[in-house]
C-alpha cells in the first residue's frame, strides 16, 4: 500500500483542517460572560478507526455472559460516534471477515472519511460477522492510504496481536519517518495478560507516533477509550462563564 497522495489532495484537506482549526480556536465574549470551549482535544484532523471483527471478537467471556465482544464494541461505537460524527470527519476499515481464502488478506476500506457519517459506519460495522484472524498491520496501512497526507488520526481496536506476519512496528517507524503528521491510538479490548501485562503487540503504533495506548475490558472503559482518542471539541456547545454581578 501507497503512503502517497497527490499535491491536489493535500491542499484540498489543508483547507478544510484550516477551517476548522480557525473554528475550533474561536473565542467569544457574550453579554459580560465569557464563552469557552469545553475541554478535549479540536477536531483538526480527519480520523479513521480500524475496527477489529476477526474471529476472536465472537468471544463471551464476561462474568454476565452475552453478548460477545464485538457486539459490546459495536454498541459503545453507536453510542458515541453520533456524538463526534458532526464534528469531525471518520472512515471506517474493519479486518477478519471476508470473501478472500487468503484469511490475512481479509481487511478492507468500508468508509473514506465522511463529515457527520455516523450512520453509514454503523451500518457498515452492523453487517459485520465476527470471522477470521488478525491482520491489523495491513488495516492500519488502509486507513493510512485512505488519510490525507496533513496531520490525520488512526484509531485501531484490536483484541489481538497480529497474526497474519504483519510488523506493527515496522510500520510505526516508516510513519514517525515519512508521516510525522499522522497520530495512531490503540485501544486494547480483552487483552490476554502477557508476563503480567495486557498487550496487543500493537502499542508501538501508539508510541513512535505520539499517540494514546488505552486498554478496556467493558463497555464503559470502551466509550472513555473512544472519547480520549476520538473526542472532540465542539465549538457549537460553548460553556459560558458568568462574570460576578455588580451591585447597584
Amino acid at each position: 500500500m501507497s503512503l502517497e497522495r497527490s499535491a491536489t489532495q493535500r491542499a484540498g484537506h489543508l483547507t478544510v483542517s484550516m477551517q476548522v482549526l480557525l473554528a475550533s480556536a474561536l473565542l467569544l465574549l457574550v453579554g459580560g460572560g465569557r464563552a469557552v470551549l469545553a475541554a478535549g482535544p479540536a477536531c483538526m484532523s480527519d480520523a479513521m478507526i480500524v475496527f477489529d471483527a476477526s474471529g476472536s471478537m465472537a468471544a463471551l467471556d464476561f462474568p454476565d455472559g452475552g453478548p460477545s465482544r464485538f457486539d459490546r464494541a459495536k454498541a459503545s461505537l453507536g453510542t458515541f460516534l453520533p456524538t463526534v460524527s458532526p464534528q469531525r470527519r471518520l472512515g471506517l476499515v474493519t479486518y477478519g471477515p471476508g470473501a478472500s481464502r487468503n484469511a490475512c488478506a481479509n481487511a478492507s476500506l468500508r468508509v473514506r472519511p465522511q463529515p457527520n457519517f455516523a450512520e453509514p459506519i454503523l451500518s457498515e460495522v452492523e453487517a459485520l460477522r465476527p470471522a477470521g484472524r488478525t491482520p491489523l498491520t495491513l488495516g492500519v496501512r488502509m486507513a493510512l492510504d485512505a488519510l490525507p497526507e496533513t496531520a490525520a488520526t488512526v484509531v485501531l481496536l484490536t483484541d489481538g496481536q497480529e497474526t497474519c506476519h504483519g510488523d506493527p512496528c515496522a510500520l510505526a517507524r516508516q510513519l514517525r519517518s515519512v508521516r510525522p503528521s499522522v497520530t495512531v491510538h490503540v485501544i486494547g479490548y480483552k487483552l490476554q495478560m502477557r508476563d503480567g501485562r495486557a498487550e496487543s503487540g500493537a502499542e508501538c503504533l501508539a508510541s513512535e507516533t505520539g499517540g494514546l495506548n488505552v486498554t478496556a475490558d467493558t463497555v464503559d472503559e470502551l466509550n472513555r477509550a473512544f472519547e480520549q482518542t476520538l473526542g472532540c471539541t465542539n465549538v457549537a456547545q460553548l460553556t459560558r462563564r458568568q462574570e460576578p454581578a455588580t451591585l447597584p
